[in-house]
């Protein structure tokens, strides 16, 4: 990859560092830390090594790390954050008031259908992903594997508690992590682990097989640590089963992060207050080891892309994750503002529900559908190109990114009504297509947020011009997630969705399994050779082995179409420069807040 952007940004020394780390002369340790003394910042140096294709193991014991750029010239340009101007040092206080650009989600790991940026902030996990991607202990001291790869062992410190004050020892990790397996909708996505047992004061992971992506799951928002005892006390009927009146994430929650829960208002604001008894932090990268320097976070939900610029220029929010793109150029020349951009694991798709067959039955109708869309068009206007076309389920930065699958559903209208026709679509007078009687006609799901509003009203005009009429339903999010999440008929016939995953094919292996009917496969899609895939992946105990079962999984993706691909976003984050510490990076979904401060 070409180092032209990075000469621009950080001049001919860093250049000259990333000329050489791609050409190997230099391991991955040394070039952090040379670029460390060059005086690029963390979050900074982050995005050149993603930016340079790192290729390196990101630790001994897997090879699971998340998903790496590819080293090409066409992945996304990253924006990196110049250099923070001097400031005395860390001083303690203050509210940090963030935007978030979507609606939030019940801060409960193992019932929640997604996680926030609180996550971050109530929960530790396990382990994480430092600056370069490698994996470090955070709530475990350390970890190890062995060399069949079928146990990991995680050391868990004493002392360790939860916000209520309970012990979280080595048990207690366990039967959380149990729980998982019982409860949330997600675990399927960690299938080849076996067991989770406590053994002095470490878990032991069991796998069925060895796996490359063994410890990936445990690094997400749903494998974060809570205290079991105190959910199952308000999560669990005396039976055992789920109890539904549960408030436990909405009103309260008991975790093992640096902040409290206090406050979860949907459509508005989440809050989170400072847990002074925090008994601090195993993170090799966080500077502070100790509770937090902020009293509270508030989250503030921005769902209207064109406020969340503004409220942050009029000083009404400190920190914001992803404005509107067409504002970004702006933001960027404001000399009071950082901005940092890199690639996000994410993706806008959509659902088409099988169990509507005269609709979505025949892989010919879904091709045709998706050659009517204009991925680089929709990419441009809608992102102002601050993104990627997608031609099969993966964003084109994945490490196991296949450009193969560029061979299908491209924007290609004749083609689009060829197909249709070929299918047995007719056009009618009033230019809807029928078939069979039925009228292709259907009501089509989004939720209330600019961006996927404007994506979803774009896809229903070019469906239009090949004679299929898509009716926008725009709803809140928790109704969207409702409605497409019904077994049978009983799911909305389409949806768009806008999935974020650090390890994209963890979790479209979750979309596309036919064992993950409903949910979170909302297509309700059986696509023998997508399960085969899933299969190869899920027993793929090296590089080579998981490569293989990825490209797989992508071609048949692109073919057979479970979900119809359109289009990634790259990440956004800016903050005012009176914060410090909050250093978002391509490896995590979102930024940790141990180490951030407000100056003055």
């Amino acid at each position: 990859m070409g180092t032209s952007w990075i000469r621009d940004e950080y001049g001919p020394e860093v250049a000259e560092l990333a000329d050489q780390y791609q050409a190997n002369q230099l391991d991955r340790r040394a070039f952090m830390k040379r670029l460390g003394m060059t005086g690029v910042g963390v979050a900074a140096a982050a995005s050149i090594l993603a930016a340079c294709g790192d290729d390196e193991e990101a630790a001994p014991t897997t090879t699971a790390a998340p998903a790496e750029p590819a080293d090409t010239d066409e992945a996304p340009a990253t924006t990196a954050a110049p250099e923070e101007p001097a400031a005395t040092g860390p001083t303690s206080g203050g509210t940090l008031r963030e935007g978030y650009n979507r609606d939030v989600s019940k801060h409960d790991p193992l019932t929640t259908n997604w996680y926030d940026p609180a996550f971050f902030a109530i929960y530790e996990a396990i382990l994480s992903n430092d600056p370069s991607g490698a994996t470090v202990p955070q709530f475990a001291s350390g970890f190890s594997v062995s060399d069949d790869g079928l146990t990991y062992t995680f050391d868990i410190p004493e002392g360790k508690i939860s916000h209520s004050g309970g012990t979280i020892d080595a048990e207690a990790v366990a039967e959380f992590y149990r729980s998982v397996q019982a409860f949330s909708f997600i675990a399927g996505l960690a299938a080849p682990v076996d067991t989770y047992e406590a053994d002095g004061n470490t878990v032991v992971m069991k796998m069925k097989n060895a796996w490359v992506g063994a410890l990936g799951p445990h690094k997400t928002g749903y494998w974060r640590i809570l205290n079991i005892n105190t959910w199952k006390d308000s999560s669990t009927n005396a039976d055992g089963t789920l109890n539904p009146e549960s408030t436990y994430g909405t009103e309260f929650a008991d975790g093992t992060g640096p902040f409290t829960h206090e406050e979860w208002v949907p459509g508005s604001h989440v809050l989170v207050n400072r847990w002074a008894d925090y008994p601090g932090s195993n993170t090799p990268f966080f500077e502070n080891k100790g509770p937090a320097y902020l009293d509270a976070i508030r989250w503030t939900v921005i769902t209207e892309e064109g406020q969340r610029a503004t409220q942050l220029e009029n000083g009404d929010i400190d920190t914001l994750i992803n404005p509107a793109h067409i504002d970004i150029s702006r933001l960027e020349n404001n000399s009071d503002l950082t901005v940092i951009r890199h690639p996000e694991w994410s993706g806008f798709h959509l659902t088409m529900n099988r169990d509507y067959p005269e609709l979505f039955g025949d892989v010919l109708t879904r091709q045709a559908l998706s050659h009517a869309l204009d991925r680089e068009g929709m990419v441009n206007a809608i992102l102002a190109g601050n993104g990627a076309a997608t031609y099969g389920p993966f964003p084109t930065t994945d490490r196991n990114y296949d450009p193969a699958v560029e061979q299908f559903n491209q924007f290609d209208v004749d083609l689009a009504n060829s197909k249709l026709d070929e299918a047995g679509w007719v056009m009618g007078d009033d230019g809807v297509r029928e078939r069979d009687g039925a009228r292709f006609e259907f009501r089509y799901l989004v939720e209330d947020e600019s961006v996927q509003k404007n994506v979803a009203a774009a896809v229903s005009a070019q469906f239009a011009k090949i004679g299929v009429r898509a009716n926008l339903n725009v709803v809140d999010r928790g109704l969207a997630f409702t409605e497409t999440s019904q077994p049978g008929r009983g799911s909305v016939e389409m949806s768009l969705f806008f999935w974020l995953w650090p390890i994209p094919i963890d979790v479209l292996t979750l979309f596309g399994g036919s064992q993950f009917i409903p949910v979170p496969n909302f297509s309700h899609a059986v696509e023998p050779r997508i399960d085969d895939a899933i299969a190869a992946w899920q027993v793929s105990s090296n590089d080579a082995e998981a490569q293989a079962a990825a490209s797989e999984f992508q071609l048949a993706w692109a073919e057979q179409l479970p979900f119809l691909p359109i289009m990634n976003q790259n990440a956004t984050f800016v903050h005012h420069n009176k914060v410090h510490g909050w250093q978002p990076f391509v490896w995590n979904l979102y930024p940790y807040y141990n180490d951030t401060w407000i100056e003055g």
